[in-house]
């Protein structure tokens, strides 16, 4: 039985004193506690969380073993001089290596998603000097896709909203389209779209010369307009083959599809390939404390192992309290066998599908594990969002926390750039833990919080 919708103040501004926070504009409710799939605001109201952070959350809130686990840490030492031998950073690289896939079997640490993908950049500009290809330095990625805040990964990102103001200043780089089903030609089978979608990294790396590209990175998924479309797996055979033939390094970036999300410990295991470089955060600590860590096949690794210096660091890369958070984390995952659940409670929540696509601003539900996707339009005809002046998405927001949801949103809807219209993206992406009740609970409001938004909006 669903709870009585919330009261909320009609102002957007929580109680207290924000005016010495820089540019942090939150929503009208502010957080308590937490516990389990939900969190709850300071009059006691109870939300699910229903995006898991930006899908970072991915085990339980307030889990008792991972603040064991830290306060453990806390008790033994909280930092030490990189050259300083840690223990904790030797035992999470070790327990890493038996669920990374295929050889990534060596591990940098580092403290967030952005940080970890400015790595992985990094590290495939130094690893071909090292294997000999000192010409290679370029880096070719998706547009429309994101990579994380750091001007590196900004410049990989292609993103015209994120990238205006800071143009001048980014790397000019390749960038390729993405797989994407909603302009697959009629008559044309996925595999043989995804072959021809794949092709384009080819093409790139022709113009690009290719002798002067080091790598390719893109997400297990697609982002932006096409978050969450899944290629098939003829896409990700032809970009290795590419790769392999122009010696070019696969960077895959498992920031929010690592640590079971996707139903595998990484998104890449779903396909048939591996990748030489993966990047990873968000679920690596289930954001108990800032951690992430890029991981490297045996290949990569020789030269380094072998005396070649790695030009790079961070003050707070591999700290004491994100490996014991990290160590705890795969722990928990296995002991309470997350990843099955992530796929039966997958199956539920994309049952909802039809229900959610008869929705008149529901326009597309894709994903996979405990990752939903809605993108919500305006007219499914012409595929665009509201204007800016509906305010369509904060209203969005305002609804959802009615109805008990904290819903995250790419916050770039109506905001976006015109040649990237399409709809925008709604994350569904709780806790893997959550239990079939809570599932059908959450999805409920779901589908009445939209009846309510369109109301208000159509």
């Amino acid at each position: 039985m669903a709870e009585p919708l919330h009261n909320l103040p009609d102002t957007l501004r929580p109680d207290g004193d924000w005016q010495h926070v820089f540019a942090y504009h939150p929503m009208d409710v502010a957080i308590e506690r937490a516990e389990g799939v939900y969190i709850f605001d300071s009059d006691g109201n109870r939300y699910f969380d229903v995006s898991g952070g930006p899908m970072a959350v991915n085990l339980p809130h307030n889990h008792p073993r991972m603040k064991q686990a830290i306060a453990k840490q806390l008790e033994r030492y909280t930092y030490t001089h990189p050259s300083i031998a840690d223990p904790m950073r030797a035992e999470f690289c070790s327990l890493l290596a038996e669920v990374t896939p295929a050889d990534l079997d060596h591990a940098y640490l580092v403290s967030g998603g952005s940080e970890a993908v400015e790595t992985a950049i990094k590290l495939a500009r130094q690893a071909q000097m090292a294997l000999g290809n000192p010409g290679k330095y370029k880096i070719i990625s998706h547009r429309d896709s994101y990579h994380g805040m750091t001007l590196a990964t900004l410049g990989v990102s292609h993103n015209p909203s994120t990238q205006a103001v800071f143009e001048p200043m980014l790397p000019k780089w390749p960038h390729i389209r993405q797989y994407s089903d909603f302009d697959r030609p009629e008559g044309m089978s996925r595999e043989e779209w995804g072959i021809e979608c794949a092709q384009a990294l080819e093409f790139a790396i022709h113009y690009a010369g290719a002798k002067s590209v080091a790598a390719f990175l893109a997400t297990p998924h697609g982002c932006g307009a096409d978050y969450a479309c899944v290629p098939p797996d003829s896409y990700w055979r032809r970009i290795r083959e590419i790769c392999d033939h122009y010696d070019v390094l696969l960077i895959a970036d498992e920031v929010v599809t690592g640590f079971g999300r996707t139903g595998k410990w990484f998104g890449m295991e779903h396909f048939s390939i591996d990748a030489d470089i993966m990047a990873m955060a968000k679920g690596i600590s289930s954001c108990y404390v800032p951690f992430g860590a890029v991981s490297v096949s045996s290949r990569i690794n020789a030269p380094f192992e072998e005396g070649t210096p790695f030009v790079h660091g961070y003050t707070f890369g591999g700290h004491p309290l994100g490996c014991a958070a990290g160590c705890e984390l795969i722990g928990v995952i296995r002991d309470e066998n997350l990843i099955d659940n992530c796929n039966r409670q997958s199956e539920r929540v994309f049952s909802y599908k039809d229900e959610l696509l008869a929705h008149p601003t529901v326009a597309g539900v894709r994903g996979w594990g405990l990752m939903m996707v809605l993108e919500l339009v305006a007219d499914k005809e012409t595929m665009t969002f509201f204007d800016r002046s509906v305010d369509a998405q904060k209203l969005f927001q305002s609804i959802a926390l009615k109805h008990g949801l904290a819903m995250y949103s790419s916050l770039g809807g109506a905001a976006r750039q015109p040649g990237m219209a399409r709809g925008l993206p709604i994350w569904i992406s709780p806790p893997l833990s959550i239990t079939t009740s809570e599932v059908e609970d959450m999805m409920r409001r779901v589908l009445a919080m939209l009846g309510e938004w369109e109301e208000a909006v159509l």
